[in-house]
């Protein structure tokens, strides 16, 4: 059987291009994931997005250098015009003027040593694009690479978070149900616990729709403590787009949300961390009801701050 032939240049840029606006696309949601004036997970949010568009753009030059190193179809025997990438090879780096190639071009056009000049010229500026792409690679690699260490640098921290709330929870007779981290992880974890819990199937959409829906009907409850990021109080177009955001977008849920949710569920949201007591929400008017368990996490993602729902120890 014949070995599966390498995609055309034409299917290599359009999965760049699909790749490219899926990135886009995730970007958009982190920076929804990060509640407003919080500084710090802005800056952590950052530096995640600065390493996807490394990894995706070192991807790309590497796909890019494997198609240059493919041979060049033979356009005047198929009758086919050469695509963009291939141009692109085949142009080399006119913009670099290393002075290489001016010899060669000044070579006669017929004749045997005609045909090796423009042959030398031809190479040459191939490998100059061959060149660049790896350059660029190395670049991209190195970024990568110093993320992944700072990562690592982090990872003992993250350790000894998660190893000592394991060991709180166990003994409150809860084990921690891991959820996903992308921006809607408060809602999730509530979701669960309503699912698994409480008998209420639910869904996290359902979740930040009561969430903006009790703070819109309760905005002297909430606006006097908020603020946006240069510091001024919010306004009541600043408040309604806050709430919009919460049930329309990826935005990262926090005090204010679970604060609106103990109160629109009706029961007691209790929230385990480390070093530090349970906080205990909604504890004075719902306290009879069985709560709602959730974990916080510091450290323990890539996203930094992140919820987990927290199931019974027996039915994990």
């Amino acid at each position: 059987m014949d070995p599966t032939p390498a995609a055309a240049p034409e299917d290599l840029e359009s999965r760049h291009r699909r790749e490219k606006k899926e990135l886009m696309a995730r970007v958009t949601a982190l920076r929804h994931s990060v509640s407003k004036g919080d500084k710090r997970k802005k800056k952590e949010v950052a530096t995640e997005i600065t390493t996807l568009e490394s990894e995706l753009e070192a991807r790309h030059a590497a796909d890019r250098k494997a198609a240059a190193e493919q041979p060049l179809p033979d356009t005047a025997q198929h009758g086919s015009e050469p695509t963009s990438e291939q141009q692109a090879l085949r142009a080399g780096d006119d913009d670099d003027d290393d002075g290489g190639d001016d010899e060669e071009a000044s070579a006669p056009a017929g004749g045997m040593y005609g045909n090796f000049g423009q042959a030398r010229k031809q190479g040459g500026k191939k490998n100059k694009a061959k060149q660049r792409l790896q350059r660029r690679a190395d670049e991209q690699r190195r970024q990568q690479e110093e993320a992944e260490q700072e990562a690592a640098g982090m990872a003992d921290v993250a350790a000894d978070e998660t190893r000592a709330l394991g060991e709180a929870v166990r003994a409150h007779g809860l084990a921690v149900r891991e959820i996903r981290a992308d921006g809607h992880c408060l809602y999730s974890a509530i979701a669960d616990q309503l699912t698994a819990v409480h008998s209420q199937p639910t869904a996290y959409p359902q979740v930040r729709q009561r969430a903006a829906a009790y703070m819109r009907s309760h905005q002297d409850d909430f606006i006097p403590f908020m603020a946006r990021e240069d510091g001024e109080m919010f306004g009541d177009d600043d408040y309604a787009r806050y709430c919009d955001d919460i049930e329309r977008t990826a935005a990262w849920g926090g005090q204010q949300e679970i604060t609106a949710l103990s109160h629109a569920l009706e029961l007691p949201i209790h929230i385990y961390q480390v070093g530090t007591a349970v906080l205990r929400v909604g504890g004075e008017e719902y306290g009879e009801k069985p709560p709602v368990n959730l974990s916080y996490h510091r450290h323990a993602y890539g996203l930094g701050e992140h919820y987990n729902s927290l199931r019974p120890a027996d039915g994990n």
